[in-house]
Formats: C-alpha cells, structure tokens, sequence
C-alpha cells in the first residue's frame, strides 16, 4: 500500500514537480512526519480503510478519502514525506555501490559534511530528516530483536540492499540517532526532552534493562 502512494509522487512526471514545491513550502516538523508515519503503518495493516484507499484514482481522492475516516493529511504533507524518504534512500542506495563516496560520507567529521556531501550528489534532506527516519528504523520491531534469554538487542544488518549498520553507528556517533539504552549518552544530541532518561529520543530501553549490541556490518 505504501508504494501506491509513492506512485502519487514519485513517477517521472510527477517527481519534478512535487520536489520543487517542497523545496519552496516551508519546513515541515516531526509532529508531521509522526503524523503521517503512523497513518501509513495503519493502512499497511491491510483494514477496511487500504481497501477504500485503494480504490483512489489520484491523489485528491486519496486525501478526501483518508479526511473521511479522520485523518487530517495534506498533499504538501505526503509530497514532503514520500520525497524526503526518497532522496535519503536514493543517496544511501548510491553509495551502496558506489564505493569511493561510501567511503567519503562514513568520513564525515559531523552531520553537517554528510549533508554537503549529499547535496553535492544532487540529494536534499535536512539532518533532523535523516534522523527521523534512522529512528523509526530502529525503534520498528521487525528490525530490532530482543533476545530474551541474555537481554542482548541485535539490530539487522541489511535492508533490501542496503546494508545499514555503519549508517546507524556514524549516526550513533553523532549523536543524531541514540543507543539502545543509555549506559552511555551522547552529550551532543539534538532531539528530545533533557530532563527525560527515557525519553525516545534519548534512550529505547531502561538503563541497564539490555546490553548494548548494535550489529554493525561495513
């Protein structure tokens, strides 16, 4: 279901365009993006609500149709998040096989030069962006696995072709995206609330409730 509504967005003749009005519109925040992550993890559950989406035959009736059961969406909205998701995956997928400017945006001194670097490559995402989405990655369930019996997390190597580990860890290392727990807190994070231990943005899991082992594959 999701990739129908890339569809709306992402097609050859539309992309252009979509991009361009993002690029012009003002900058979205989290609660946006939060927004419309859970509205696609509901549809991804394949209820009465995908079926009525499905039968949209453009992005207008898509939004009315999602308006009725109450959800408030706009198409700026779904445009920014589609697009942005793109423009990161695309990058990270360049670099996947294009060895030398893997290596190059691993050699980022902080996330402002992986920024440039990608806007040199003709990709467009803001540090917050890429943080959002290296979050829901890692907080998603089907990616990180508790292993009950030693309280160890392993976090997967891959995704589709992507191997994601040394992503995460320079994120890691940031400070953009935090650990599994807080046994050790990056000083320099730029989300959440500083007066919450646990808050998402600052720690997945009680102190000491797991050890931290994030698989890391280069």
């Amino acid at each position: 279901m999701h990739y129908n509504i890339w569809d709306f967005f992402c097609t050859e003749e539309n992309y252009p365009y979509w991009q361009e009005q993002i690029q012009q519109s003002q900058e979205f925040n989290r609660i946006t993006w939060e927004k419309i992550r859970d509205f696609l993890c509901v549809i991804e559950r394949h209820n009465p609500l995908s079926h009525q989406l499905l039968q949209a035959h453009n992005l207008e009736q898509f939004i009315q149709i999602a308006r009725n059961n109450g959800y408030q969406l706009t198409q700026e909205e779904l445009a920014w998040f589609v697009i942005i998701q793109k423009q990161i995956w695309d990058c990270l997928a360049l670099a996947q096989k294009t060895p030398s400017l893997k290596k190059q945006l691993l050699s980022s001194q902080n996330p402002d030069e992986f920024i440039q670097i990608a806007v040199e490559q003709g990709y467009y995402f803001t540090q917050k962006e890429l943080a959002w989405l290296l979050i829901d990655i890692k907080s998603s369930s089907s990616l990180v696995s508790i292993n009950n019996s030693t309280g160890d997390a392993f976090f997967i190597a891959n995704i589709g072709r992507i191997v994601m580990g040394s992503w995460m860890g320079l994120a890691e290392r940031w400070g953009l995206v935090p650990p599994l727990c807080n046994m050790k807190q990056p000083g320099n994070g730029i989300f959440g609330d500083e007066n919450d231990p646990f808050f998402l943005d600052r720690c997945f899991l009680p102190s000491g409730y797991l050890n931290q082992r994030l698989m890391i594959n280069y």
